[in-house]
């Protein structure tokens, strides 16, 4: 097991962060056809284990580039850096106003694969705490430099939705290098420029006036420019659906799944690059891992080829992730008692268990709709 970390990143705006610049250069076009890129990282697998006192992982995405998985600490409002091939935790990311601090989680993280820009969400807790009843709290999208170590923007994305929405908890990016974000309480995503000067409404959904406590869109996954969210629909059972990220506004489309399975309390979805597109892997809290297949990638429709327990006791299965070639369960920790004083448990070792066999076994399915 490693070291507990020794000391802890401060972070503090720089004047990047007001001004909404963007230090680093857009890669190729072709770079940004996600997730087709080639991965520069050695082969990965086994299960393995983060020995760091609270960190409690909710999401989390792997640099293909520089080998490194940002994960999103939830209670603590931070975000760990961490190397699976040297077992250790390279930093943890904290922010003024915002980290241990119990009115925010960060959750949702996303690395810009072209770029190496990583995402960060931040939610306001009460929307979650209150299962969309509350949406009145603030929520940010920032954007870190993992070269200059800087916030190069910080967005207000409650403005942008006039407090009507919340319970934004992930991110995907487009080719362009735009940012989307998805709110759950009720369904919204909303776009951030590539300059990151600018946040838009880009998809609003349309519930009973007041009605924020609707259990929407959770998830982002994107290939190209199609944009992949699940939407619980308010607790009925889960769909996929689908959207151009080249329309000006969101325009979703359903993508049925055959069989037309169950899919329940679903969180984060993946698209794994070692499947090149056309596997989508749904975390749902209480279950597992669902797992879907489009042969060709164009997402009009999907097989559903079964669910991968989750097999980390007393958590919820959060996130899926790739690091390396293997895939992961981020399991959420659940139950823990907060330390007084703090905005946590006490826990130290969170497990990462390894489930690419499972999947593998159930993609060997020739299923024929």
């Amino acid at each position: 097991m490693m070291h507990a970390l020794s000391s802890i990143s401060r972070l503090l705006l720089t004047a990047g962060a007001a001004t909404g610049i963007i230090a680093s250069s857009f890669s190729s076009l072709s770079e940004r056809e996600l997730p087709t890129f080639e991965s520069k990282c050695p082969p990965f697998n086994g299960t393995f284990v983060i020995d760091q006192y609270k960190l409690y992982p909710e999401n989390a995405d792997f640099d293909f580039k520089t080998c490194l998985l940002y994960i999103g600490c939830l209670w603590n409002a931070t975000v760990g850096i961490y190397d699976p091939y040297a077992n250790e935790m390279v930093d943890v990311l904290e922010f003024p106003e915002i980290s241990h601090n119990d009115n925010y989680h960060i959750g949702g993280v996303g690395v810009d694969q072209a770029t190496g820009l990583l995402s960060i969400v931040v939610d306001a807790a009460e929307a979650f705490i209150t299962g969309g009843a509350d949406v009145s709290g603030t929520n940010w999208i920032m954007q870190w430099d993992p070269v200059s170590k800087s916030v190069l923007y910080k967005l207000n994305l409650t403005d942008t939705a006039h407090g009507k929405y919340g319970g934004y908890q992930d991110v995907e990016q487009d080719p362009e290098g735009n940012v989307y974000v998805v709110g759950t309480y009720p369904s919204s995503i909303l776009k951030v420029s590539n300059d990151g000067k600018t946040v838009t409404p880009w998809y609003l959904s349309n519930p009973p006036a007041g009605s924020t406590n609707i259990t929407g869109y959770c998830g982002l996954a994107a290939k190209g420019w199609t944009l992949l969210a699940n939407d619980d629909l308010g607790g009925t059972p889960a769909q996929i659906v689908k959207f151009d990220m080249r329309e000006e506004t969101g325009i979703p489309i359903p993508v049925p799944h055959y069989p037309n399975t169950t899919i329940t309390s679903s969180d984060a979805i993946y698209l794994p690059p070692r499947y090149g597109g056309t596997v989508l892997l749904v975390a749902e809290d209480t279950e597992g891992i669902s797992v879907l297949r489009s042969k060709d990638g164009e997402w009009n429709w999907a097989e559903y080829l079964g669910r991968v327990p989750n097999p980390v006791p007393s958590s919820y299965a959060t996130a899926v992730i790739q690091v390396g070639d293997g895939l992961y369960v981020v399991a959420l920790a659940v139950g823990d008692v907060s330390t007084p004083g703090s905005t946590s448990g006490n826990r130290t070792l969170f497990e990462f268990p390894d489930i690419t066999a499972q999947v593998d076994k159930l993609l060997s399915v020739d299923a024929s709709y």
